[in-house]
């Protein structure tokens, strides 16, 4: 067997049986309509990439909101803990927001929750790329869930294989308007761009200031262990002698 075949074949037992439920609708009309589901696939993985303020996460608010509408569970995995929860909990109240200690547990939060069945959506927002082992096992996991996940991320891309759909949003040019583009997972062969049905707004996020110190224990464990002993020696009172 050639490589070339080696890889076909090693790509058809990754993708396995595509899920016979319908998509998760985006609420973008232009999007769902190339879709073959009508929406997000189930059972799938997506990777929305975008520059930081160009909109994907107003856009996955959306689906999140659209999904929570249809009657299932949605788990919003804020791996760079700067998600602003004030519109989620407005709009958004059933949603699980996990906040991991440090964005390389992003994935293995993923697992835990994909492994319970209890999302139809799976949001990780910010987490590093996935290497292939690693988005392999979450694909095998959705699938078995019958569940969609979606990544978010910053760069060019949000996993090193594995996914079934990709879309990319970038930002507003000068006097311009947002663009999508279908780069992977459409019905079309090639990369289709896409014409918002309106502006998306740009989502709040809060700050992440390296200097700010986490009072919940998240910042401070990097400190070194002398460090930590003196803070300990200088917060205990001393007693006098009997």
């Amino acid at each position: 067997m050639s490589l070339a075949a080696l890889r076909l074949h090693i790509a058809s037992v990754v993708a396995g049986t595509p899920s016979q439920a319908p998509g998760l609708p985006t609420g973008l009309t232009s999007l769902d309509d190339v879709l073959a589901g009508g929406g997000i696939p189930r059972g799938r993985i997506s990777e929305w990439v975008a520059p930081t303020g160009a909109g994907k996460t107003t856009l996955a608010r959306r689906l999140a909101a659209l999904t929570l509408r249809a009657g299932h569970g949605v788990a919003w995995i804020d791996a760079r803990r700067t998600l602003d929860p004030a519109p989620l909990a407005g709009a958004l109240s059933m949603v699980w927001v996990v906040r991991p200690p440090d964005p390389s547990r992003a994935p293995w939060c993923a697992d835990l929750l994909l492994r319970s069945g209890a999302f139809a959506l799976v949001i990780l927002d910010g987490g590093p790329v996935l290497p292939r082992p690693i988005a392999v096992r979450l694909a095998q996991l959705a699938r078995d869930a019958d569940a969609a996940l979606l990544l978010l991320g910053d760069g060019t891309r949000a996993t090193d294989g594995g996914s079934a759909l990709r879309l990319r949003l970038t930002g507003p040019a000068m006097g311009q308007r947002r663009h999508l583009t279908l780069e992977k997972g459409g019905l079309h062969p090639h990369p289709v761009p896409l014409a918002l049905d309106h502006d998306l707004p740009t989502a709040h996020r809060l700050c992440a200031h390296p200097t700010v110190p986490d009072r919940r224990g998240v910042a401070r464990t990097g400190r070194s262990r002398a460090t930590r002993s003196r803070a300990r020696r200088v917060a205990q009172p001393r007693f006098p002698e009997p």
